[in-house]
């Protein structure tokens, strides 16, 4: 075989990979060649043929092979897997260090694959082949990453994650993150002991990875993969210890963004923001108009503060603060997350400081001017509901002056439920009983809370159509978004919308699928201009992308489209009060029924398991977070009135 010193190696990376593309012929090449050939004669040359069989296996092949020329291959190949067969039986333990001495990086994988396939360790040992490939360095996550390799070695493999505390990286990847592509299988002999003794070690070590700590330290409890309360508590002081070095460390710049939210008594506009920066500080300032403020001082104008200018809406209905993960920008999408944690990043992070502190902030303008928001929400209850709405029976019993901030959070823990419950109740038969609620106990999911109106929200079909429409009109990882300098935009709609694109501007490979969203009815042509065949269309996609649910109840001229979208298939409607993500809002903030990392803020404090009962400023902060959910249902719940009363 031709000397590979100075060149690249072929490598198979899978048969869904563009690199095929360029590879193939060259795989083709080197299966005729070395087929004519005695014998291989290195690790690295039995593991390039082993590749290129790879594409002939899986008939990843040049579409210039003739007819005569596909049916000799198969011949070729089986000849190349004969002499992969007699070079794998010749190792011994004289002649493994040997060979391994020198491994292509790019086939560390591979030769573990090849070794269990071959039976290496009859000839060589098992303890032998271990310290040969141990010596050769072979990592431990690849050996633990062929299940095969882990069933011959496991007390090996054992040994090998106890004797070095990075190893647990590994538990984490392998149990923890979202989406890992380092998951691996651990030896059985693996005990719950040594899988804590493991993720403490790692925990007390030198520099354990800030975002691991945080995967351990927001993981659910489970005592097989080690994960035990104490284990939590742990990588939570790590990593607080460790942030607090590194803002102590002036040697290091950082790049800090402080929010600050206040009241203006002269400011006439609702909302003023603005944005200072000073060398590596940014301060986002928000002012809310106390003119304004005092001028809307009314029960329901209280609450439209809340939706409006605090910015709880988006506009039409829908909450802004849940986490959408359009939002999340493609490099926040490679942090690394717990498997259950709630995917989130700056977009979400800039809401909800601004929304919380102007909570905090407008809660204190309405104590000074003498309005409680709690009697607020109870007048919209007791009274509001009946006389607008004809909807008798509800309550709120709001907490007392008197009350500490831990007895407000208890108590409205509980009014929240309650008043989940009541409109349940409502939703279900027309009319309040008082006597039926109390014999209701279990709250329902709050994504199960039911809604007044059939036809609520658009949400995703089952549709891989819809699902490769959304991406490619909307993702930034969309391949028709770049097509020059000139012509590009952060999506295709943006495109499309402030560009003028012609049809013979797209690359070779954008013909493809710019033709089927034309042929899909989503696109047009226009003296060869590329249009988009219905805005309205195109609208309530983007809904659905942006916010994972159209507010179908609020749409006028986009109505029709959305109906035509149902009959698609594309969509369907939805009756919930709750969107999935504000219902997943919801969650991670009151319990960790569905996040691993939820503030868990109503199972914290109606099981006495909250912070410090003299700690009034965390109880306050609690007390804000659970306001702010309080409020949002009730703004949800008046949308749905004002929906059912208009269809």
């Amino acid at each position: 075989m031709e000397d590979a010193a100075h060149r690249d190696r072929l490598k198979f990376y899978g048969p869904h990979d563009l690199a095929n593309v360029v590879l193939v012929d060259e795989a083709v090449a080197l299966i005729r060649a070395q087929s004519g050939e005695q014998a291989i004669a290195s690790m690295n040359d039995a593991l390039e043929v082993h590749n290129a069989l790879e594409f002939e296996r899986l008939g990843v092949l040049p579409r210039t092979l003739t007819p005569e020329e596909r049916g000799t291959l198969p011949t070729a190949a089986r000849v190349l897997r004969g002499q992969l067969a007699a070079f794998f039986s010749k190792l011994d333990s004289s002649s493994i260090d040997e060979h391994l001495n020198g491994l292509d990086r790019e086939y560390t994988q591979d030769v573990l694959v090849l070794i269990g396939r071959y039976k290496v360790a009859k000839n060589v040992g098992g303890q032998a082949l271990f310290d040969a490939l141990v010596a050769a360095g072979i990592p431990l996550w690849a050996m633990l990453g062929d299940k095969q390799f882990v069933g011959a070695h496991d007390g090996r493999l054992r040994n090998s994650l106890l004797a070095d505390d990075r190893c647990g990286e590994l538990l984490v990847k392998s149990h923890l993150i979202m989406n890992s592509s380092d998951a691996c299988a651990l030896p059985k002999s693996l005990t719950t002991a040594d899988s804590q003794q493991i993720l403490q070690s790692y925990i007390d070590s030198e520099s354990p990875h800030l975002n691991y700590l945080e995967a351990i330290a927001n993981a659910q409890d489970k005592l097989e993969h080690g994960i035990t309360p104490k284990i939590r508590l742990a990588a939570q002081r790590r990593k607080a210890d460790l942030v607090r070095a590194l803002f102590e460390d002036k040697t290091h710049t950082s790049m800090s963004t402080g929010y600050a939210v206040g009241i203006d008594p002269e400011q006439r506009e609702p909302v003023l923001d603005r944005v200072e920066r000073k060398d590596t500080r940014t301060l986002r300032q928000r002012t809310f108009g106390g003119l304004h403020l005092k001028s809307s001082m009314e029960s329901l104008h209280v609450l439209a503060n809340f939706w409006d200018m605090v910015g709880y809406s988006e506009g039409r209905g829908l909450l802004a603060l849940p986490s959408f993960r359009s939002q999340i920008g493609t490099l926040e999408g490679l942090r690394v997350s717990g498997k259950d944690a709630y995917r989130r990043g700056g977009a979400f992070a800039h809401r909800d400081y601004l929304t919380i502190l102007g909570t905090e902030a407008y809660y204190d303008f309405l104590q000074r001017e003498g309005v409680e928001v709690e009697d607020v929400i109870a007048w919209y209850f007791r009274e509001y509901l009946a006389e607008a709405f004809d909807a008798a029976g509800f309550d709120y019993a709001p907490s007392t002056a008197s009350s500490t901030y831990l007895e407000r959070c208890r108590h409205i823990c509980a009014e929240m439920e309650s008043v989940t419950k009541q409109f349940t109740l409502y939703c279900e038969d027309g009319e309040l009983d008082r006597e039926l609620l109390q014999m209701t106990s279990s709250p329902r999911p709050w994504g199960n809370i039911p809604s007044l109106v059939d036809r609520k929200h658009l949400i995703r079909a089952e549709s891989r159509d819809c699902d490769a429409a959304l991406h490619l009109l909307f993702n930034d990882q969309s391949r028709i978004t770049y097509l020059n300098n000139e012509l590009r935009a952060r999506t295709f709609v943006e495109l499309v919308l402030t560009h003028e694109v012609r049809y013979t501007d797209l690359l070779h490979y954008q013909v493809e699928p710019v033709d089927w969203l034309i042929a899909e009815g989503l696109m047009s042509l226009e003296d060869g201009v590329i249009c988009f065949s219905s805005l309205p269309t195109i609208r309530v996609l983007q809904d659905v992308h942006k916010y994972g649910a159209g507010p179908f109840g609020h749409y006028g001229f986009e109505e029709s489209a959305a109906v035509s979208l149902v009959d698609k298939g594309w969509l369907e409607f939805g009756s919930t009060l709750l969107t999935s993500a504000e219902a997943s809002y919801f969650n991670f903030f009151l319990n960790r029924s569905e996040f691993s990392d939820g503030h868990d803020l109503r199972n914290r404090y109606l099981h006495g398991t909250n912070a410090d009962p003299r700690d009034e400023s965390a109880h306050r902060t609690s007390y804000m977070q659970l306001l702010r959910m309080m409020v949002s249902l009730v703004l949800k719940i008046e949308d749905d009135f004002l929906l059912h009363r208009r269809s």
